[in-house]
């Protein structure tokens, strides 16, 4: 579990722990939009999965928080498969 209270000493830090459990490293991503195109939940998100990784790239941890797309991601895994990276 990724903890985000007092124990998180900073963006950075938050970041290497969601990249520990997904193993993915968000700054390789190059925002071609390839994992938008064909999400099934994407009508129900406020910002496109490829939003997310590059606000997640800018630090902006709270927005993404804040945002209903992590919660609602059906974690199919779509966006994964198309990623050319």
């Amino acid at each position: 579990m990724i903890e985000l209270g007092k124990k998180s000493k900073s963006r950075r830090d938050i970041l290497e722990r969601v990249e520990r459990v997904s193993l993915v490293d968000v700054f390789s991503c190059y925002q071609c939009g390839r994992c938008s195109g064909d999400c099934p939940s994407i009508n129900l998100m406020d910002i496109m999965p490829n939003q997310a990784i590059r606000l997640a790239q800018l630090g902006e941890v709270e927005t993404l928080l804040e945002s209903k797309t992590i919660w609602v991601c059906a974690s199919c895994f779509t966006c994964t498969s198309r990623c050319p990276k």
